[in-house]
């Protein structure tokens, strides 16, 4: 069945778009204001009025926070003269000579319902003298200070450079710290502005490193828009190291070559910031990964071998171009706020283990491409002091092509043999997703919030396979004989229909003396309807699969301080997943998985505990107990050769427990110190701990953080940290099944010293040592590694 066109969902998705800002222009309006009396307001002030002394405190501590250069409420800035002078979404606000007539002066007042300024908990409100004050400078004909400056060039820039030294595995440390080993350096930081005008800044900032890059620039106009654009790419490492298997004698296979992706995204948005309008962001970005990394599964090392440690890799080719249109406005108190992204995506893959399989060398190849559109609308408005709302809606449509293959090369990678080929694989997917909200103070210190979200998914996935049967299983290993491979093709189809409702409320009381109550719920109700099958006739499969669930998700705490110095805060939740199944097949495959399966229920505790200490200003204690239960159970069919017994049965429990305490320790005003120790055991069990293969997974981690810094004098500074971690997860089930887990001891030291050198530079050198010592992998992935690295920090001016 060939596949609808792709340009049709994303053309109908920005034509949902359009049809919403038309919708939203149609429904603008205007606001009427109301009158004002000078008779209720302070007098005016009889001196002359001076604008540092008298005028710039009170703007700067009640008005420049909301009111600045940066996303100025209303679009009134008061800042600048000429920006206070021209106004904002209200209109103009402050009159030169006429403090009677400048609506400003009522705003402070209080004068105005919806408009007192500064809102609400926002500020405290301006005295009657400060009143007085702001009513003479508008009569003396609103002088401002003359002295600001109105072009500032700021330029900063932090080179450094260091080597690092690495003994042993030195992938394994580029995967943990994210950095390669050798000479290393550049510009860990820059930053070039400057304000052009009291409207305009540019900005250019980023760093420069090896494997690590990073470019932004920027161009903002007060009341007219901006232009932000950027470059940005890391190198993210792998080890390539299999795994140790008591059984198999010789070296631990390895991957080879230098495994690493580079990830990086390219990206320009225009934005429309007048004012009295709505606000326009228009956007590209271009995201990337490129690149070969090492996958988490591991496979054969070879064809004599029951062992599954020889590692895997992949190698990618993914990109994505987006598209996004954003726009936001509020009209007569509501909030609006409308964002569509587009995605285009394509990836090519290439999984191998070619390199640690020796004789059998099985490859898939992988090609996937999709467009994904989604639009967002949400609404909001505060109606009156108590009763704030929101509601919101997504649309989301994808269409996607893919195609995959999968061959062996049977011991000359120059010959491969297909065994699975799916020259065509579609999938259409459409969601709808609706929300209300709403945020209400019944009484006084009693807030109640609630909430319902309704999703619907419609998908349908199709597919022409052919898949090569004549391989023979031998204790799990493949064997490929030399003789002419037959295809059994299939036509896969698959129907899919999700629904689910959540429902959410939570109450907060906080009228108690120092205390804090909270409960939490979440409900969900969920059904999904699949249907899949072969078209194929050979084959005649078909297989109706309904599945419900319920979903309660409750959760109550606290939080008091009875004391100034002790605080305690705490939480019980509990989690309640009951999901049950109806398989109908059209043609019944006796005891196929997962049919055999008819409910499933998960069920998980949680209590935590924290308690704050902080008896003198400069020692703080936090102690952090958490406990975790998870218990899963199942009902099944009969299953033969032990599979399942049927009936309910224990599937499997997870228990965790995590202890911490931190504290901070400042005895002087030179001396900073602070720690954390952290303690977390765990056990996984399953219904199969009687097979020898799978025992249960048990193990304990610690870790510790410390950090300090010690100041010489008002120059020179010394620094230092140390970082400790241990787990011990190996699994002692050497003798029936592979290695699973992991045992473990990561070390890191850190110190150094920075010294001032003048008003503008400072130069900073340190040390660091790393250790990691890994026995579940025999050493293999052990090393260890030493660093210097230097670094000058200069400001201008």
């Amino acid at each position: 069945m060939p596949s609808p066109p792709r340009k049709r969902g994303w053309v109908w998705l920005i034509g949902r778009a359009g049809c919403g800002f038309m919708i939203f222009l149609c429904c603008w309006s205007a606001v009427a204001a109301e009158t004002l009396d000078p008779a209720k307001l302070p007098p005016t002030a009889t001196v002359k009025v001076d604008f540092n002394r008298d005028i710039k405190p009170i703007l700067e501590n009640t008005c420049i926070r909301c009111h600045g250069p940066e996303k100025p409420k209303s679009h009134f800035r008061l800042d600048d003269r000429e920006a206070a002078l021209k106004g904002g979404e209200n209109g103009i606000d402050i009159i030169p000579g006429s403090s009677a007539k400048s609506p400003l002066v009522y705003y402070v007042a209080g004068l105005v319902t919806d408009m007192e300024m500064p809102p609400t908990g926002k500020g405290t409100p301006l005295t009657t003298n400060q009143i007085a004050l702001l009513r003479a400078w508008i009569d003396q004909g609103v002088n401002w200070a003359t002295n600001s400056p109105t072009n500032n060039f700021v330029l900063f820039v932090a080179p450094t450079v260091g080597d690092t030294a690495v003994h042993g595995n030195a992938q394994k440390f580029r995967e943990l710290f994210w950095e390669k080993d050798g000479v290393n350096g550049g510009v860990e930081e820059f930053t070039i502005s400057s304000n052009t005008s009291a409207n305009t800044k540019y900005t250019i900032s980023g760093h420069v490193l090896e494997d690590d890059y990073k470019l932004n620039l920027s161009v903002n106009r007060t009341d007219l828009g901006f232009i932000r654009s950027g470059w940005e790419q890391y190198r993210k490492y792998y080890d390539g190291t299999g795994g140790l298997s008591p059984v198999i004698k010789g070296p631990i296979p390895q991957a080879g070559g230098d495994l690493y992706l580079d990830i990086g995204k390219a990206w320009v948005d225009f934005g429309l910031t007048l004012p009295n309008w709505p606000q326009f962001v228009l956007g590209y970005e271009y995201d990337y990964k490129r690149g070969t990394e090492s996958e988490l599964d591991w496979t054969a090392v070879s064809s004599s071998s029951l062992r599954n440690t020889a590692p895997a890799t992949q190698k990618l080719d993914e990109s994505v171009h987006v598209i996004k249109f954003e726009l936001t406005h509020e009209v007569g108190g509501v909030a609006i706020d409308d964002r569509f992204r587009g995605e285009f995506y394509d990836l090519k893959s290439a999984y191998t283990n070619i390199d640690a399989r020796g004789a059998d060398h099985e490859n898939a190849r992988e090609n996937d491409s999709y467009f994904q559109g989604v639009n967002t609308l949400r609404l909001e408005k505060k109606f009156n002091d108590w009763f704030y709302g929101s509601a919101g809606y997504l649309y989301s449509k994808l269409n996607s092509d893919a195609s995959f293959m999968d061959f062996a090369s049977n011991g000359s990678p120059h010959s491969p043999v297909i065994l699975d080929i799916a020259p065509q694989v579609t999938l259409e997917r459409e969601s709808h997703i609706f929300n209300l909200n709403g945020l209400l103070g019944l009484f006084p210190g009693l807030t109640l919030s609630t909430g319902v979200q309704e999703e619907w998914t419609r998908e349908h996935g199709f597919s022409g396979t052919n898949t090569f049967l004549n391989r023979v299983y031998t204790n799990g290993l493949i064997t490929l004989p030399p003789i002419t491979i037959a295809a059994v093709p299939s036509i896969l189809s698959s129907d899919y229909d999700q629904n689910n409702i959540t429902e959410t409320v939570a109450l907060r009381y906080s009228k108690i003396p120092f205390t804090s109550l909270f409960v939490d719920a979440r409900l969900q109700q969920e059904t999904i309807a699949q249907y899949d099958s072969d078209l194929q006739p050979a084959s005649g499969f078909a297989q109706n699969t309904y599945f419900s669930s319920q979903l309660a998700d409750l959760r109550a705490g606290f939080s008091t301080s009875p004391w100034r110095s002790v605080s305690l805060s705490g939480h019980y939740r509990h989690y309640d997943n009951s999901s049950h199944y109806n398989n109908d097949p059209g043609m019944p495959l006796p005891q196929s998985y997962p049919g055999f399966i008819l409910a499933r229920k998960l069920l998980t505790d949680e209590l935590e505990g924290k308690l704050t200490w902080r008896p003198r200003s400069w020692f703080t204690s936090t102690v952090t107990c958490q406990y975790l239960d998870t218990h899963y159970t199942t009902d099944t069919d009969p299953v033969a050769h032990g599979i399942s017994p049927g009936g309910n049965i224990l599937a499997g429990k997870d228990i965790s427990r995590i202890y911490s305490i931190n504290s901070t320790f400042i005895p002087t005003s030179r001396l900073y110190l602070s720690g954390t120790f952290s303690y977390q055991p765990t056990v996984s069990t399953s219904a199969a701990n009687s097979v020898p293969t799978f025992v249960p997974y048990r193990g304990d981690v610690y870790s510790v953080l410390a950090s300090g810094v010690y100041s010489l004098g008002d120059k020179t500074s010394l620094f230092a940290n140390f970082s400790f971690s241990e787990a011990d997860y190996a699994q002692n089930n050497f003798t029936a099944g592979m290695p699973v887990g992991i045992e473990y001891q990561l070390k890191t030291i850190g110190v150094g010293v920075a010294r001032r050198f003048g008003k503008n530079l400072i130069a900073k050198v340190q040390y660091g040592y790393e250790s990691y010592n890994e026995p579940s992998s025999g050493t293999a992935n052990n090393f260890r590694a030493q660093s210097v690295f230097g670094t000058v920090s200069w400001r201008l001016p």
